[in-house]
C-alpha cells in the first residue's frame, strides 16, 4: 500500500519533493486538480501510463491528458503552438482551458492510444501543489481517479488507490466546479481556425474576447 500525505502549509515543499521523487522513479501519484483528484505519472513512462488506464478500467486506445507547468514547455511537445494558441494561453493559463494540439513527430511516448493519434490534449492547471510539481517534473500524463465514464472524485475519503499508486497527496474535499473548456483546430493537421468542442468553465464569449473568430464546433 502506498504512502498518504495530508497536505498542509508546513509540509507543502517536502511533499512536492516526495511526489517528484516518486514520479522520477516511475511511480504513479494521486494529486488534486481544480475540482477532482487525478492519477499522474511521467508522460514518457509507458509502463506507468498503462497502469493508469488499468486502474481506471479504460477502453483500449484511450489517451491520457497531458499537463505541464509553463508555456515554455509546450513547444517541445507540440508542433502547432502558434500565435492564436499563445494568446489563449496567456489569458487563461494556468486554468481550466484544455488545448487539443498536434504532437511533435519525434516524441517517444504512448499516452494509451498506441501512437495512433497525432494529437493530444494539454493543460496548465491552477491548483498550486500540482502546478509546483509540474514545474519540476516536466510533462505528466494525468487522468481522473474515477473509473472510466464516471464523474470527478472530489475527496479521497473511502478511496482505495490500488497497489500501483506509490503516493497520495490529500488536500481534503475539493470545491465543485465546471469541467475545462476544450479548444481544437477546425481541421486536424492544419493551422486553421480554432473551435470549441466543449464549453466548460471558460465561456465562448470569453474565448472570443481573445480570438474573435473562434466558434462552437458543430459536431
Amino acid at each position: 500500500m502506498g504512502e498518504k500525505i495530508v497536505l498542509d502549509s508546513q509540509n507543502f515543499a517536502a511533499s512536492v519533493d516526495r511526489a517528484l521523487i516518486s514520479i522520477l522513479r516511475g511511480g504513479i501519484v494521486v494529486v488534486a486538480a481544480e475540482h477532482g483528484y487525478m492519477y499522474a505519472c511521467d508522460a514518457f513512462n509507458q509502463n506507468s501510463v498503462t497502469k493508469i488506464h488499468q486502474l481506471r478500467g479504460d477502453e483500449l486506445r484511450t489517451a491520457c491528458q497531458v499537463m505541464v507547468g509553463s508555456t515554455s514547455a509546450v513547444s517541445g511537445i507540440a508542433q502547432d503552438f502558434d500565435e492564436p494558441w499563445q494568446k489563449l494561453a496567456e489569458k487563461f493559463w494556468p486554468g481550466l482551458l484544455t488545448m487539443q494540439l498536434m504532437q511533435q513527430p519525434a516524441l517517444s511516448w504512448d499516452l494509451g492510444d498506441e501512437g495512433s493519434l497525432a494529437q493530444f490534449v494539454l493543460r496548465i492547471p491552477s491548483r498550486q501543489f500540482l502546478l509546483k510539481l509540474l514545474e519540476q517534473s516536466g510533462p505528466l500524463a494525468v487522468a481522473s481517479i474515477a473509473q472510466a465514464g464516471q464523474g470527478l472524485i472530489a475527496s479521497l475519503n473511502n478511496f482505495v488507490a490500488g497497489s500501483d499508486v506509490i503516493l497520495e497527496i490529500d488536500e481534503g474535499p475539493l470545491p465543485a466546479g465546471a469541467l475545462s473548456t476544450v479548444v481544437r483546430r477546425s481541421a486536424t493537421g492544419t493551422k486553421g481556425v480554432l473551435e470549441v468542442s466543449r464549453v466548460g468553465a471558460i465561456s465562448l464569449a470569453q474565448l472570443q474576447s481573445v480570438i474573435p473568430d473562434i466558434s462552437r464546433s458543430s459536431t
